[in-house]
Formats: C-alpha cells, sequence, structure tokens
C-alpha cells in the first residue's frame, strides 16, 4: 500500500470525530467494513441487489475507475479477496483526495464518504450541496458512516 497518507479534518459533523482531530485515510478505508456490511459478514458477501462484492461492497464501476487509475486490470470478483478490496478503496480515495486539493479545498472525511457512496465526482456536492435525492442519499450515508469513525 502506498505511504503516503493524506490528512483530513473532520469539522463537518459533531459525532464521534470532534473538529479538532485527524483521520489518515488508511484508517478511514479500514473501517469502511463497519458500515457497508454486517458484523461477521463471509469476504463473498453481496449487497445494492449483487451489484456490490465483498466487506468494501465494490460495484463493477469502482473497479474500471480503479483500473483505470492504477493501470491494473483486476475483476469485479477480484472484491470478494479484503486486501483486494481495501487496495481498491485506498487508491481510489488517495486519487480523488489529489484531485481535490489541487482545487486548492482542504479534504474531509465527508469528501470521502461521498466518493465512496457516490462516486468520484460526488465530492463535488460537499461543496456544492444540491436540493435532491442524491444529495439527500448522500448525506444519509455519511451520517450513518460517522457513527462508525
Amino acid at each position: 500500500m502506498k505511504s503516503l497518507y493524506i490528512l483530513a479534518l473532520a469539522v463537518f459533523l459533531a459525532h464521534p470525530l470532534k473538529a479538532n482531530e485527524i483521520l489518515y485515510l488508511s484508517d478511514f478505508v479500514s473501517k469502511i467494513p463497519l458500515w457497508e456490511v454486517y458484523p461477521n459478514s463471509s469476504p463473498q458477501v453481496t449487497g445494492d441487489n449483487g451489484k456490490a462484492f465483498g466487506y468494501y461492497q465494490i460495484t463493477s464501476i469502482m473497479v474500471t475507475d480503479y483500473n483505470r487509475i492504477s493501470g491494473e486490470s483486476l475483476t469485479h470478483e477480484d472484491c470478494f479477496d479484503p486486501t483486494i478490496s481495501k487496495e481498491i478503496a485506498y487508491t481510489v480515495l488517495h486519487h480523488y483526495s489529489k484531485h481535490i486539493q489541487r482545487q486548492g479545498i482542504e479534504v474531509t472525511v465527508k469528501h470521502w464518504l461521498f466518493i465512496w457512496n457516490g462516486g468520484g465526482g460526488a465530492w463535488r456536492r460537499v461543496e456544492t450541496p444540491r436540493k435532491d435525492y442524491k444529495q439527500q442519499h448522500l448525506e444519509a450515508y455519511a451520517k450513518r458512516a460517522m457513527t462508525f469513525l
């Protein structure tokens, strides 16, 4: 796994991270299965009507994005391997974190949550929320996930 760690200030929600606490990307990635699957789930767990695989609940679209970013050629079925899924999560989130930083924006946990649930462009909804169903869905997802961080 890459040695570069990105810090994020969790200034957007009051629980359980406090505004002055930091969370490393690698720690965030390690916690994703806590809110994605039930405890003691099999690595072969599927969700989203069979579209999301493994502990990280990765879709084929995320695998395609990972392959584009990394130059690898993983398959969706590779996501049943927790080690591979963790690498996919880290690589994709790290990639978009660098993009966000190049825009002059400080990366937050909320950016990561929106990307993880809504895709690579969903981070923009942190900066410019919309009044639509997708925004409501992302906000609810972030609120639920924050209880595990």
